[in-house]
């Protein structure tokens, strides 16, 4: 059986982390995925990485654990492994490892020389690892390998780098190195200088000053760079030299940097320079560095070879001027231009004049009060190569078109978040496109409120056509049928629409429908002619019907039929309760079909039997509690790719054996299981896996009805015999808890004040118990404050012992005994237990309190002892837990109460 698994331990964090890795990949290499690593990693053979994981954050990694051969990339995050040493590593030293990332593992040391255990090594990253130092690195690159090509030391707090801290790397073909959420405040030229790189990212570090890794335009260490990361840090001085530092630079990033200005790239004197080593940089990103005002054609006579411009948030007032005042383009190469959320608000009727190579220009997100002009006054385009144009959220409400006009090349164009109120008009006077070359373009988001007929006449190039969250009710007769050559139409989220006519889908060239969220219902035959309704686009073989509400009856199969061609259909989140048995009934060539995310929870056996191609069947996010055998014909079942029934409330009976058995053995990759396939019934199988429940088809067999009554015959009896036990075990604490909600809930008689006795009890025992009674016993009276007679420390030196115990039973309010077998041998205690009988004679029997200590043996058990444990209410001693704290609670009622017969009952 494939799998596609995405967890490594019941974890509903990493769970996430691996259901998005699992959303990026295709379904070819997810079905490689597998547990590895004594399940604390997810292996893929197809891309042979691993991703190692805890279930929570810094768990302990005690080991590394070995993996299977095939690995070559290995990722290790979010566990607490402060030290590595060599001998850590010797279950991955049989790895031909090429990537290694070890990231938010708290590591303070590393071995020396510990990356030589890998001699393939190409790319290295120990990130947000804020306790390791720059020497601790260095000595860890000692013979590494020599084909390391990439290292990232992202976010590890690297403050004061050592100067030779990559001394170690010289050998190597290192070309890219990451230091990015480094403070990096001493970086100097000596601590690169031996390395030949190609890409420097410093970016979100407090780096501020070039010269400090180019001081002197004859020391230049790092003269091969091309990539000069350097976003987000507090540069903002001696950007002038920079490309006599980096001469081959081509690409820069600057933002969110504090320039105010655009930067100044070269001066007077550094300009004869340039002119003999021309700057070749050809990307600039300058997004968020507080550009102000207008931009002039002299800020970029050293950067004239741009290809691509980022001026995004920046308060610039105008489109820079690209024209020298001879009327040479100054950025004769660009090709993509951004200025998305800047200040500009009117554009010049020339402002992208000297842009004859644009081909990619975003002005996003401004307000513009008028569109764009690309066409100059003899009907020629300042932009001829303009091929895609983002106008979204420009507040623009129409154009005439003669704007556009002269854009033959454009392909895509984006209007979405505007004010038109109806569709642009793509045609000239003679009624010819006036963009004959657009292939692609989005209008939703705008107040369009009809279409018609007309609207799309000169658009017979089109091929992806976009229109959502716009106030449409109706979708007229042909609207669309201009668009000859549309592969791909997607309608969405028209929250008003309430009627489709017959032939709105007259499109035979389409081969892609989507038509999601648009709260449609289809069951509603006022609202379109369900025998129509495809009828006219046979052609399609993807069709997206999501957030809909989608017929259950005999219309469905209707539908449907028309679709001759159809592969792929999504009824995913359609409110289905139920599916009719003939809705795919024409829908032999189907493939992939989504049904998941509705309320369903049963079908007729024949629903899927027509569709002898399926690959892939989605079912998940039902309220499927039984999948049958005949819920999908067996043939068709084996012969998916890919199935998924998780997160379904499955009933874990008999009714499902069969299922866990064909999921252990089938070759049909089972997505997300078993982690998600999960028991709602019967209660004792809540949230187990389908795999956890151990019925057999044996325990599903009818049953004998006589055995059934002799099975429940023994189980009765037995639970009688067990209660009884239980009862009996647990008699002394039951007395005791009885005894004590008698003292509390009953009344008394005070019959005598307490203030004519000296003490609140004497105390009767055993001198063999007496560590038990005075450390414990005693102790925890008195701290309670009563008043107790302890004969060896009350009584006088030399006194007759019977006259003392006499007298002081007479001045003592209570007599409390502590019973057990050695007092039941001792004929000592048994003399001071017939005074205890005369006392209950004439007291009553609140003026005595008995304690068992220890269980009295039978042979030990004379007559008057039998009869107290047997008339009398007896505490019980227990220790720890609720029964000893149960124990003094009573205890102290007793000794504390007042003479009187209280009322209580006790237990035979």
């Amino acid at each position: 059986m494939k799998v596609i698994t995405r967890t490594m331990e019941p974890s509903l964090v990493f769970l996430l982390a691996i259901t998005c890795y699992a959303m990026i990949q295709p379904i070819s290499m997810l079905t490689t995925m597998n547990f590895c690593g004594e399940k604390m990693c997810i292996c893929d053979k197809g891309t042979k990485m691993a991703f190692c994981k805890p279930a929570l954050k810094n768990t302990s990694l005690s080991y590394f654990p070995r993996l299977p051969s095939y690995i070559t990339n290995l990722t290790f995050k979010n566990f607490f492994r402060p030290t590595i040493t060599k001998e850590d590593l010797v279950n991955l030293t049989h790895l031909s490892l090429r990537y290694l990332h070890l990231e938010l593992m708290n590591i303070r040391q590393i071995d020396k020389g510990l990356f030589q255990l890998f001699p393939s090594l190409q790319n290295l990253s120990i990130s947000n690892n804020e306790n390791l130092s720059s020497v601790t690195l260095r000595d860890a690159f000692q013979n590494i390998s020599t084909i390391l090509m990439e290292l990232d030391l992202t976010s590890n707090n690297l403050r004061n780098i050592e100067f030779d801290m990559f001394k170690y790397l010289s050998h190597t073909k290192l070309t890219t190195l990451i230091l990015k959420g480094n403070p990096l405040i001493n970086l100097r030229a000596e601590t690169v200088e031996n390395l030949n790189l190609t890409k420097l990212d410093l970016s979100f570090s407090r780096f501020d000053d070039l010269k400090s890794i180019c001081p002197t335009q004859s020391f230049l260490p790092l003269s091969n760079l091309r990539d000069l990361h350097l976003q987000s840090t507090i540069i903002s001085r001696n950007l002038n030299s920079i490309f006599i530092c980096f001469p081959n630079l081509t690409k820069l990033h600057l933002e969110n940097n504090n320039l105010n200005n655009f930067p100044s790239f070269c001066d007077t004197q550094e300009l004869s320079i340039l002119q003999e080593t021309r700057s070749n940089l050809e990307e600039l990103y300058l997004t968020n560095t507080s550009i102000k005002g207008n931009i002039s054609s002299n800020a970029f006579r050293c950067i004239g070879e741009l290809i691509y411009l980022d001026l995004n948030k920046n308060q610039i007032n105008d489109v820079p001027d690209f024209c020298y005042p001879n009327g040479q383009s100054s950025v004769s190469k660009l090709k993509q231009l951004s200025l998305e959320y800047t200040s500009i608000s009117i554009l010049r009727k020339d402002s992208f004049k000297c842009l004859s190579s644009l081909q990619i220009l975003n002005i996003k997100n401004n307000v513009l009060k008028n569109p764009p002009n690309f066409c100059s006054k003899d009907n020629t385009s300042y932009t001829p190569n303009l091929t895609s144009l983002f106008l979204r959220n420009t507040s623009i409400t129409s154009f005439t078109g003669y704007e556009f006009h002269c854009l033959r090349k454009l392909r895509k164009l984006d209007l979405r978040l505007n004010y038109f109120k109806y569709i642009p008009s793509f045609c000239d006077k003679s009624n010819q496109s006036i963009n004959p070359s657009l292939i692609n373009l989005d209008l939703s988001w705008n107040s369009i409120q009809y279409i018609f007929p007309t609207t799309f006449r000169c658009l017979s190039s089109l091929k992806t056509l976009v229109i959502g969250h716009i106030p449409i009710s109706i979708l007229e007769n042909n609207i669309f049928r201009p668009l000859t050559s549309l592969k791909y139409l997607e309608i969405e989220n028209l929250s008003k629409l309430r009627k489709i006519q017959k032939h709105a889908f007259n499109i035979s060239s389409l081969d892609y429908l989507k038509f999601t969220f648009n709260n449609f219902h289809f069951e509603d035959l006022t609202r379109y002619s369900p025998e129509h309704l495809f009828e006219s686009c046979k052609n399609v073989k993807t069709l997206i019907l999501s957030g809909n509400y989608f017929s259950t009856g005999s219309v469905a199969q209707v539908i449907l039929k028309p679709l001759k061609h159809l592969t792929k259909l999504a009824l995913d989140r359609n409110r289905m309760h139920a599916i009719h048995r003939d809705t795919f009934k024409s829908s032999i060539t189907l493939q992939i079909l989504r049904l998941n995310y509705n309320m369903l929870t049963g079908w007729d056996e024949n629903v899927f039997k027509y569709l002898s191609n399926l690959s892939d069947l989605n079912l998940a996010q039902n309220r499927i509690a039984i999948f049958n055998k005949t819920s999908v014909p067996m043939d068709i079942l084996n012969n998916l790719e890919t199935f998924d029934l998780a997160y379904n409330p499955f009933n874990c009976s008999c009714d499902m054996i069969w299922f866990r058995k064909w999921s252990m053995k089938t070759n049909v990759t089972l997505v997300l299981f078993p982690h998600l396939y999960r028991c709602q019934s019967p209660p004792n199988m809540v949230r187990q896996t389908l795999l956890s429940f151990n019925l057999t088809d044996e325990d599903c067999k009818v049953k004998n009805p006589w055995l059934i009554v002799i099975l429940t015959a023994c189980a009765g009896t037995l639970f009688v015999f067990c209660f009884s036990l239980t009862i009996s075990m647990q008699m002394p604490t039951i007395k005791n808890y009885i005894y004590y909600l008698r003292l509390r809930k009953m009344g008394y008689v005070k019959l005598i004040n307490d203030q004519d006795f000296s003490y609140d009890a004497f105390v009767v025992y055993c001198e063999s118990d007496e560590n038990w009674v005075i450390h414990t016993l005693v102790a925890k009276l008195e701290i309670e404050g009563f008043r107790l007679c302890i004969p060896d420390r009350e009584f006088d030196v030399g006194a007759v012992r019977c006259d003392q115990i006499v007298s002081a039973f007479n001045e003592s309010k209570k007599i409390l005994v502590v019973l057990s077998n050695n007092f039941a041998k001792n004929e000592w205690c048994l003399w001071q237990m017939n005074l205890v009988e005369e006392r209950l004679r004439k007291s009553g029997n609140s003026a005595t309190v008995f304690v068992l200590y220890k269980s009295i043996s039978s042979k030990n058990m004379i007559s008057s002892l039998h009869r107290v444990l047997k008339e009398r209410p007896i505490l019980t001693w227990f220790k720890g837990g609720t029964r000893e704290k149960m124990f003094w609670n009573v205890v102290c009622l007793a000794v504390g109460a007042p003479l009187g017969e209280p009322p209580i009952s006790v237990i035979q």
